[in-house]
């Protein structure tokens, strides 16, 4: 949570132009997100209830069903996924939107919030493959 806080600080206040990191491809550029993923459109109350209780609810369904399977990978996933959603619904609620600045050219900008659940995400869908009964 704190490096994403970090890299949102950094990118609101010293990331004063894009940079580019490969060329046509992706870049680093300042962008305020007030819609949900990929900055679809939601009404800020509507927008505000969906993100509280979709990060209790993944929390409650970790420790309830998740937690007493024992898997290093399953815990990391879950940490990272809710570390994410923490770390976005923060500055969502306090500022009014999110803060982006991972760009991706022809298909979103994003941050590291992002980039945990995203990954998180894909570690439990990997775990469940391989463990598959």
């Amino acid at each position: 949570i704190s490096l994403d806080a970090l890299s949102k600080y950094w990118a609101e206040n010293i990331l004063l132009w894009p940079i580019s990191i490969i060329s046509g491809f992706l870049s680093l550029q300042y962008a305020q997100n007030t819609g949900i993923a990929f900055s679809i459109p939601l009404t800020w109350t509507l927008l505000k209830v969906i993100t509280v209780i979709l990060i209790f609810g993944i929390f409650w369904y970790y420790w309830k069903e998740e937690k007493k399977k024992d898997s290093k990978l399953l815990n990391i996933s879950y940490a990272l996924i809710i570390a994410g959603a923490l770390g976005n619904a923060w500055e969502r609620i306090l500022r009014g939107y999110v803060t982006d600045m991972i760009s991706v050219e022809y298909f979103a900008i994003f941050n590291l919030a992002d980039s945990y659940i995203t990954l998180g995400a894909v570690w439990i869908i990997y775990y469940y493959f391989k463990n598959k009964s």
